[in-house]
Protein backbone atom coordinates (compact mmCIF):
# COMPACT_ATOMS: atom_id res chain seq x y z
CA UNK A 1 0.00 0.00 0.00
CA UNK A 2 0.91 3.62 -0.55
CA UNK A 3 2.07 5.64 2.04
CA UNK A 4 0.96 9.47 2.46
CA UNK A 5 2.57 11.64 5.37
CA UNK A 6 0.94 14.78 6.24
CA UNK A 7 2.05 17.51 8.38
CA UNK A 8 -0.12 19.45 9.87
CA UNK A 9 -3.05 17.23 9.02
CA UNK A 10 -5.74 18.01 11.34
CA UNK A 11 -6.23 21.72 10.37
CA UNK A 12 -8.98 23.33 7.46
CA UNK A 13 -7.26 21.38 4.47
CA UNK A 14 -5.80 18.45 6.34
CA UNK A 15 -9.36 17.49 7.50
CA UNK A 16 -10.43 17.45 3.80
CA UNK A 17 -7.16 16.09 2.26
CA UNK A 18 -6.79 13.09 5.00
CA UNK A 19 -9.85 11.53 4.02
CA UNK A 20 -9.67 11.81 0.24
CA UNK A 21 -5.91 10.68 0.33
CA UNK A 22 -7.17 7.55 2.54
CA UNK A 23 -10.00 7.27 0.12
CA UNK A 24 -7.13 7.07 -3.03
CA UNK A 25 -5.58 3.87 -1.66
CA UNK A 26 -3.17 5.19 0.64
CA UNK A 27 -2.20 4.61 4.34
CA UNK A 28 -1.64 7.81 5.53
CA UNK A 29 0.07 9.40 8.51
CA UNK A 30 -0.96 12.40 10.29
CA UNK A 31 2.18 14.14 11.57
CA UNK A 32 2.05 17.11 14.77
CA UNK A 33 2.50 18.50 17.50
CA UNK A 34 -0.24 16.45 19.54
CA UNK A 35 -3.48 14.88 19.67
CA UNK A 36 -6.03 17.49 18.65
CA UNK A 37 -9.31 16.59 16.75
CA UNK A 38 -9.04 16.88 13.11
CA UNK A 39 -11.12 20.19 12.20
CA UNK A 40 -13.38 18.21 10.02
CA UNK A 41 -13.90 14.85 12.26
CA UNK A 42 -14.80 11.74 9.65
CA UNK A 43 -15.35 8.00 10.62
CA UNK A 44 -12.10 7.66 8.43
CA UNK A 45 -9.77 9.19 11.07
CA UNK A 46 -10.07 6.13 13.40
CA UNK A 47 -7.45 4.40 10.17
CA UNK A 48 -5.15 7.47 10.16
CA UNK A 49 -2.19 6.91 12.30
CA UNK A 50 -0.89 9.57 14.18
CA UNK A 51 2.90 10.67 14.71
CA UNK A 52 4.10 13.64 17.16
CA UNK A 53 6.59 15.58 16.07
CA UNK A 54 7.92 19.15 16.70
CA UNK A 55 9.21 20.82 14.01
CA UNK A 56 11.49 22.78 16.43
CA UNK A 57 13.16 20.33 17.13
CA UNK A 58 16.65 19.31 15.65
CA UNK A 59 15.85 16.04 14.29
CA UNK A 60 12.37 16.63 12.53
CA UNK A 61 13.24 15.97 8.93
CA UNK A 62 14.96 12.84 9.56
CA UNK A 63 12.09 11.91 11.41
CA UNK A 64 9.54 12.57 8.49
CA UNK A 65 12.40 11.09 5.93
CA UNK A 66 12.00 7.70 8.62
CA UNK A 67 8.33 7.02 7.98
CA UNK A 68 8.97 5.73 4.66
CA UNK A 69 6.36 7.59 3.00
CA UNK A 70 5.69 7.99 -0.98
CA UNK A 71 4.02 11.30 -0.91
CA UNK A 72 4.90 13.83 1.96
CA UNK A 73 2.26 17.12 2.41
CA UNK A 74 3.10 19.85 4.14
CA UNK A 75 0.66 22.14 5.24
CA UNK A 76 2.45 24.36 8.04
CA UNK A 77 6.11 25.09 6.94
CA UNK A 78 6.13 29.03 6.65
CA UNK A 79 10.14 29.58 5.91
CA UNK A 80 12.40 28.90 2.81
CA UNK A 81 14.64 28.01 4.81
CA UNK A 82 12.75 25.59 6.64
CA UNK A 83 11.29 24.07 3.43
CA UNK A 84 14.38 23.17 2.12
CA UNK A 85 15.52 21.45 4.86
CA UNK A 86 13.09 19.33 4.56
CA UNK A 87 13.72 19.13 0.31
CA UNK A 88 17.20 18.01 1.42
CA UNK A 89 16.41 14.90 3.98
CA UNK A 90 13.62 13.89 1.31
CA UNK A 91 15.94 13.95 -1.77
CA UNK A 92 15.68 10.57 -3.22
CA UNK A 93 13.30 9.14 -0.48
CA UNK A 94 9.36 10.37 -2.15
CA UNK A 95 7.83 10.46 -5.07
CA UNK A 96 6.21 13.56 -4.34
CA UNK A 97 6.52 16.41 -2.19
CA UNK A 98 3.80 18.90 -2.30
CA UNK A 99 3.75 21.99 0.10
CA UNK A 100 1.25 24.71 1.23
CA UNK A 101 2.16 28.31 -0.43
CA UNK A 102 -0.17 31.36 -0.61
CA UNK A 103 -1.51 33.97 -2.51
CA UNK A 104 0.38 36.46 -0.90
CA UNK A 105 3.40 35.62 -2.59
CA UNK A 106 2.06 37.71 -5.32
CA UNK A 107 1.82 41.00 -3.53
CA UNK A 108 -0.80 43.49 -5.27
CA UNK A 109 -2.02 42.10 -8.88
CA UNK A 110 -1.13 44.37 -12.06
CA UNK A 111 -3.31 42.53 -14.43
CA UNK A 112 -6.05 40.53 -12.90
CA UNK A 113 -6.58 37.69 -13.02
CA UNK A 114 -2.90 36.95 -11.75
CA UNK A 115 -1.41 33.56 -13.16
CA UNK A 116 0.83 32.13 -11.07
CA UNK A 117 4.72 33.09 -12.36
CA UNK A 118 3.14 36.66 -12.41
CA UNK A 119 3.28 40.04 -10.52
CA UNK A 120 5.72 38.95 -7.64
CA UNK A 121 5.87 41.93 -5.82
CA UNK A 122 5.12 40.62 -2.02
CA UNK A 123 4.51 43.35 0.40
CA UNK A 124 4.85 41.13 4.04
CA UNK A 125 7.41 38.76 5.29
CA UNK A 126 4.89 35.75 4.82
CA UNK A 127 4.38 36.13 0.80
CA UNK A 128 8.56 37.12 0.69
CA UNK A 129 8.81 33.41 2.67
CA UNK A 130 6.02 32.17 0.18
CA UNK A 131 7.17 34.00 -2.86
CA UNK A 132 10.62 32.11 -2.17
CA UNK A 133 9.10 28.85 -1.21
CA UNK A 134 7.35 28.22 -4.94
CA UNK A 135 10.56 29.48 -6.40
CA UNK A 136 12.83 26.80 -4.79
CA UNK A 137 10.55 24.00 -5.81
CA UNK A 138 10.45 24.95 -9.39
CA UNK A 139 14.74 25.19 -9.13
CA UNK A 140 14.81 22.17 -7.00
CA UNK A 141 12.77 20.51 -10.11
CA UNK A 142 15.12 22.07 -12.98
CA UNK A 143 18.68 21.30 -10.98
CA UNK A 144 18.10 18.04 -9.48
CA UNK A 145 14.66 16.46 -10.55
CA UNK A 146 13.11 16.96 -6.96
CA UNK A 147 9.83 15.49 -7.71
CA UNK A 148 8.21 19.35 -5.75
CA UNK A 149 4.55 20.79 -6.21
CA UNK A 150 3.57 24.30 -3.69
CA UNK A 151 0.24 24.89 -3.64
CA UNK A 152 -1.35 28.64 -3.02
CA UNK A 153 -4.36 28.89 -1.66
CA UNK A 154 -6.76 31.56 -1.61
CA UNK A 155 -8.63 33.04 1.54
CA UNK A 156 -9.98 29.37 2.91
CA UNK A 157 -13.12 29.13 3.92
CA UNK A 158 -14.26 25.80 6.47
CA UNK A 159 -17.68 24.90 8.03
CA UNK A 160 -17.09 26.21 11.71
CA UNK A 161 -14.39 28.66 10.83
CA UNK A 162 -15.24 32.75 10.66
CA UNK A 163 -15.38 33.90 6.94
CA UNK A 164 -13.44 36.94 5.73
CA UNK A 165 -16.38 39.06 6.00
CA UNK A 166 -17.64 42.11 3.36
CA UNK A 167 -15.49 44.79 5.22
CA UNK A 168 -11.97 42.77 4.64
CA UNK A 169 -11.85 41.48 8.13
CA UNK A 170 -12.86 38.00 10.29
CA UNK A 171 -15.70 39.03 12.17
CA UNK A 172 -19.47 37.77 12.04
CA UNK A 173 -20.22 41.27 12.52
CA UNK A 174 -20.53 42.75 9.42
CA UNK A 175 -22.87 40.06 8.85
CA UNK A 176 -24.78 40.73 11.76
CA UNK A 177 -25.20 44.11 10.92
CA UNK A 178 -26.35 43.17 7.33
CA UNK A 179 -28.93 41.15 8.63
CA UNK A 180 -30.33 43.46 10.75
CA UNK A 181 -30.67 46.20 7.86
CA UNK A 182 -28.43 48.50 9.53
CA UNK A 183 -26.12 50.53 7.41
CA UNK A 184 -22.65 48.50 6.80
CA UNK A 185 -19.62 50.73 6.45
CA UNK A 186 -16.74 49.60 4.13
CA UNK A 187 -13.75 51.11 3.31
CA UNK A 188 -12.91 53.28 0.21
CA UNK A 189 -15.42 52.66 -2.41
CA UNK A 190 -15.80 48.80 -1.45
CA UNK A 191 -14.21 48.04 -4.67
CA UNK A 192 -11.11 46.07 -3.29
CA UNK A 193 -11.16 42.34 -4.07
CA UNK A 194 -11.20 39.16 -1.72
CA UNK A 195 -10.73 35.42 -3.58
CA UNK A 196 -11.90 32.82 -1.19
CA UNK A 197 -11.79 29.27 -1.75
CA UNK A 198 -13.59 26.39 -0.12
CA UNK A 199 -10.71 23.72 2.26
CA UNK A 200 -12.35 21.15 0.11
CA UNK A 201 -11.23 22.64 -3.31
CA UNK A 202 -7.33 23.28 -1.89
CA UNK A 203 -7.34 19.49 -0.70
CA UNK A 204 -8.97 18.77 -3.85
CA UNK A 205 -5.57 20.89 -5.69
CA UNK A 206 -3.30 18.81 -3.82
CA UNK A 207 -5.20 15.67 -4.66
CA UNK A 208 -5.16 16.70 -8.13
CA UNK A 209 -1.50 17.41 -8.16
CA UNK A 210 -0.82 14.16 -6.39
CA UNK A 211 -2.48 12.02 -9.36
CA UNK A 212 -0.98 13.97 -11.68
CA UNK A 213 2.05 12.76 -10.89
CA UNK A 214 4.81 14.11 -13.20
CA UNK A 215 3.29 17.29 -15.32
CA UNK A 216 3.03 18.74 -11.33
CA UNK A 217 6.57 18.53 -10.64
CA UNK A 218 8.44 22.04 -10.12
CA UNK A 219 4.94 23.96 -10.70
CA UNK A 220 2.78 26.18 -8.18
CA UNK A 221 -0.94 26.06 -8.95
CA UNK A 222 -3.93 28.65 -7.39
CA UNK A 223 -6.06 27.28 -5.29
CA UNK A 224 -9.24 29.66 -5.16
CA UNK A 225 -12.81 29.70 -6.65
CA UNK A 226 -13.27 30.40 -9.69
CA UNK A 227 -13.73 34.33 -9.44
CA UNK A 228 -12.80 37.19 -6.46
CA UNK A 229 -14.97 39.21 -5.18
CA UNK A 230 -15.29 42.85 -4.16
CA UNK A 231 -16.10 44.12 -0.78
CA UNK A 232 -19.55 45.68 -2.36
CA UNK A 233 -20.49 42.57 -4.66
CA UNK A 234 -19.84 41.11 -1.62
CA UNK A 235 -22.09 42.50 0.81
CA UNK A 236 -25.03 43.43 -1.56
CA UNK A 237 -24.79 39.67 -2.09
CA UNK A 238 -24.91 38.35 1.49
CA UNK A 239 -27.46 40.86 2.34
CA UNK A 240 -29.95 39.44 -0.15
CA UNK A 241 -29.33 36.09 2.01
CA UNK A 242 -30.87 37.45 4.52
CA UNK A 243 -33.74 38.46 2.28
CA UNK A 244 -32.59 42.38 3.02
CA UNK A 245 -31.10 45.10 -0.10
CA UNK A 246 -27.38 46.29 1.60
CA UNK A 247 -27.35 49.86 3.29
CA UNK A 248 -23.78 50.65 2.06
CA UNK A 249 -21.53 53.47 3.07
CA UNK A 250 -18.60 53.89 2.56
CA UNK A 251 -15.14 55.88 4.77
CA UNK A 252 -12.01 56.57 3.20
CA UNK A 253 -9.70 54.13 5.45
CA UNK A 254 -8.04 55.69 7.45
CA UNK A 255 -11.81 57.31 8.94
CA UNK A 256 -13.30 53.57 8.67
CA UNK A 257 -10.87 51.61 10.38
CA UNK A 258 -11.81 53.64 13.46
CA UNK A 259 -15.26 51.34 13.33
CA UNK A 260 -13.34 48.31 14.28
CA UNK A 261 -10.77 46.90 16.45
CA UNK A 262 -6.91 47.62 15.88
CA UNK A 263 -6.71 44.37 14.86
CA UNK A 264 -9.37 43.92 12.32
CA UNK A 265 -8.49 47.08 10.79
CA UNK A 266 -5.51 46.07 10.33
CA UNK A 267 -6.47 42.61 8.59
CA UNK A 268 -8.74 44.67 6.22
CA UNK A 269 -5.49 46.78 5.56
CA UNK A 270 -3.57 43.88 4.34
CA UNK A 271 -6.59 42.11 2.45
CA UNK A 272 -7.40 45.32 0.38
CA UNK A 273 -3.84 46.27 -0.03
CA UNK A 274 -3.36 42.61 -1.88
CA UNK A 275 -6.63 42.74 -3.81
CA UNK A 276 -6.44 39.16 -4.75
CA UNK A 277 -7.71 37.90 -7.93
CA UNK A 278 -5.82 34.80 -9.11
CA UNK A 279 -6.68 32.20 -12.40
CA UNK A 280 -7.47 28.61 -11.61
CA UNK A 281 -6.49 28.31 -15.11
CA UNK A 282 -3.04 26.49 -14.66
CA UNK A 283 -4.29 23.72 -12.33
CA UNK A 284 -7.57 23.26 -14.69
CA UNK A 285 -4.95 22.79 -17.84
CA UNK A 286 -1.99 20.59 -15.87
CA UNK A 287 -4.40 18.90 -13.10
CA UNK A 288 -7.66 18.42 -14.34
CA UNK A 289 -9.05 20.25 -11.50
CA UNK A 290 -11.72 22.85 -11.57
CA UNK A 291 -13.32 24.32 -8.01
CA UNK A 292 -16.46 23.05 -6.68
CA UNK A 293 -17.09 26.13 -4.63
CA UNK A 294 -17.82 29.54 -6.01
CA UNK A 295 -16.78 32.07 -3.12
CA UNK A 296 -20.33 32.65 -2.27
CA UNK A 297 -21.31 29.41 -2.05
CA UNK A 298 -18.06 28.59 0.37
CA UNK A 299 -19.28 31.30 2.42
CA UNK A 300 -22.93 30.11 2.35
CA UNK A 301 -21.67 27.74 4.09
CA UNK A 302 -19.97 28.40 6.61
CA UNK A 303 -22.13 30.54 7.48
CA UNK A 304 -25.24 27.90 7.79
CA UNK A 305 -22.80 26.19 10.10
CA UNK A 306 -22.11 28.71 12.43
CA UNK A 307 -26.16 29.40 12.69
CA UNK A 308 -25.15 33.33 11.36
CA UNK A 309 -27.19 32.44 8.08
Amino acid sequence: MKKAVVIGGRGKVGGYLVPMLAEEGFEVICVSRGRTEPFVKQDVWRQVRQVNLDRSEAGFVNAVRALGADVVVDMICFEDADMRRLIDALRGAVAHYLVCGSMWMHGPGGVVPVLEEESRDPLEAYGVEKDKMDKTIARAFAEHGFPGTAVHPGHIVCPGDVPINPQGCKSLDAFYTLRAGEPLYLPNFGMETLHHVHARDVAGVFLAAVRAGAPAFGQGFHAVSPRAVTLRGYALEAAGWYGRRADLRFEPYDVWKARVSETEAEATLSHIAHSPSASTEKAARLLGFAPRYSSFEAIRECLTSLGAL
